[in-house]
Parts: C-alpha cells; sequence; structure tokens
C-alpha cells in the first residue's frame, strides 16, 4: 500500500534522492525499485524502547535528510524521526505525537483507501495508482529460478494460495479451506510465513485435492514472491501475500471478514475483493468476537465462489 507513494514521491520530487526507512522484514518488497535509491532496516531489538530507537534516530543523522515522511501512524516512528534531527518531519497527527512533528498533514474527512491517505502528506497530492507505475519488482533472474523450483516440485500453472494471517480473525478457518479445496481440481501452491507451517502441511494432508503442494515457511519474502509470480492466479485471505500477487499483476481474490477492504484491500490491475457484509463486520478485530457464530464473515462465504471468480479475472 506504500509503493503508490514512491511514484507520487518521484513526481513530486523528480531529482530527489529517496531512501525507505523501514523493519527489516519487508525490506524484500522495496529491493530492485527503480525510484528507490536506498532501503534503511532496522531489526526488532533497534526498535523496542525508547533508548533503542533514540539510537536508531540519531544513526540516521549522518544522512542530513531532508523530508522524512511518516507513512506510520505510530509514535515510535515520530521518535524515530525527531532523533534523526531531520528538518522537516511530515505526518498525521495521532497518539501523541504531534510535537514531534514540524508539519502535521490533517487527515483527510473522507473515507478512502489508505495507499490513497499517503499520498495527502505530499501536499495533498492524491492521485493513485495509473497504468505504468512501479509496483513490486522482480529480475528476471528471480522469475526463472522460481519457474524451475515449481518444475521440480511438479507444479503447473498452480494457483497460489494464502488462507493464513496474522491475525485470527483474518485467516480463513481450516475446515472452511477444505470445502473449497473439494470445489477444485486446480494445482494449488499454499504460501505462507514459518508460523504457518504445520497448518500448511495439516491442510495438504487432509485435502481431498491431491494435487496440492506447500512451501510455506519454506523460503523468504523475496522466493515467495518470485514463486506467486509465477502462478496464474491466487485466491488470498485479508493478508500481505495477497496485496503482494496483486501488485505483480496476479489476478487475485481476496477474502475479506474483520478487515475493511474499501480502506485496506489489495490494489491492482486484475483484483477481485468477496465480502459477505455480515451482521458483525467489519470488526477490525485481530480476534473474533462473535461468539454465537464464530468467524462469520468468513464461514459465510459459499466454498465454490472464489474459484468461480478468480476463473472470470483475466491477466
Amino acid at each position: 500500500m506504500a509503493l503508490p507513494f514512491f511514484n507520487a514521491c518521484k513526481e513530486e520530487f523528480p531529482d530527489a534522492t529517496i531512501l525507505v526507512i523501514c523493519k527489516s522484514w519487508v525490506v524484500p518488497i522495496f529491493e530492485n525499485h527503480q525510484l528507490i535509491d536506498g532501503i534503511i532496516s532496522f531489526q526488532k531489538k533497534d526498535l523496542n524502547g525508547f533508548r533503542s530507537t533514540a539510537n536508531s534516530g540519531r544513526s540516521l543523522n549522518a544522512l542530513d535528510l531532508d523530508k522524512f515522511y511518516l507513512l506510520s501512524d505510530s509514535y515510535r516512528a515520530a521518535y524515530l524521526a525527531k532523533k534523526s534531527q531531520t528538518t522537516h518531519r511530515i505526518g498525521f497527527p495521532g497518539q501523541g505525537r504531534s510535537r514531534l512533528l514540524t508539519e502535521i498533514i490533517p487527515r483527510p474527512k473522507m473515507k478512502m483507501h489508505r495507499s490513497l491517505q499517503y499520498l495527502y502528506l505530499l501536499n495533498g497530492f492524491h492521485r493513485g495508482m495509473k497504468p505504468g507505475n512501479h509496483g513490486i519488482e522482480l529480475q528476471d533472474e528471480e522469475k526463472q529460478w522460481a519457474k524451475q523450483e515449481l518444475a521440480e516440485i511438479g507444479l503447473t500453472n498452480p494457483i497460489a494460495l494464502f488462507p493464513f494471517s496474522v491475525a485470527s480473525s483474518r485467516s480463513i478457518p481450516q475446515l472452511k479451506v477444505l470445502e473449497m479445496l473439494e470445489k477444485t481440481s486446480e494445482p494449488i501452491l499454499v504460501l505462507g510465513g514459518k508460523g504457518d507451517r504445520t497448518k500448511a502441511e495439516i491442510l495438504v494432508e487432509a485435502s481431498v485435492n491431491k494435487n496440492i503442494y506447500t512451501v510455506a515457511g519454506h523460503y523468504g519474502l523475496r522466493d515467495s514472491m518470485a514463486l506467486i509470480s509465477q502462478c496464474k492466479g491466487a485466491v488470498s485471505t485479508d493478508s500481505g501475500l495477497g496485496h503482494i500477487s496483486a501488485n505483480l499483476g496476479v489476478p487475485t481474490v481476496s477474502l475479506f471478514g474483520a478487515g475493511d477492504s474499501g480502506s485496506t484491500g489489495p490494489i491492482g490491475p486484475y483484483t477481485k475483493i468477496i465480502n459477505e457484509n455480515v451482521h458483525c463486520s467489519p470488526c477490525l478485530k485481530n480476534k473474533c468476537h462473535n461468539r454465537n457464530e464464530p468467524l462469520l464473515c468468513l464461514n459465510e462465504i459459499l466454498p465454490d465462489l472464489p474459484w468461480k471468480v478468480l476463473s472470470e479475472l483475466k491477466a
């Protein structure tokens, strides 16, 4: 969701050197991007507490930054910027951090996608993604590696499946996933993080569709992105991998429940949201609070619907 900001930033400041300051685990998103001149990343320990965050901020002093745009709403991000001694620190108010900023940008009053909100930090610049904008950029050798890897696995033109999320309210229930897999004979490649590895293995073992393979937890994010790029489609829960596949131009169907798809849905040329809009959604909670009908928002989705919608999306 941050990538359109860099396109707009380059349009606003065509001669500027653009650096990304981010947590280490998201670095692969920005690697090889044509408009990004450098990436500075911090490990979790580097931002754990005021002292570590202050030291990390001071480490940025030597860069002599002119403008520090805060896409994150956190107090920690603003504190990091303050300690960097950047002259112009620009961000939205909230979390008591206004005193750490030099330019406070009022949030737009109308509801809009988060990617468009970020653009408001650029003097009200609020154009969205358009053809030709740069998104995630993979090198040819990365794509070739992914093709060979899929060939070794024995999958041809698979559909990527991302049923897991860091929030339990956004993870598709295992029984629902199994019901979905009963409705397709397509080759399926399951992806996820290290914490999803066991769940994915159980899913593959229990599935009646035996043309399914899991690489969840087997690869880092950059390799996973390359594998996704070689899939003919993707079915995802509300997760980062769904955003990645959409940005790569892979036809992507995203199942939304707890999250607000109007604010944080994936953006890309071939995307479709399935949202049943049940009485308790979007709740925006990380854990389902519907005790009588747990995860109703996801369980209400008909198991054949994601495949039907995906078949209608054309890349």
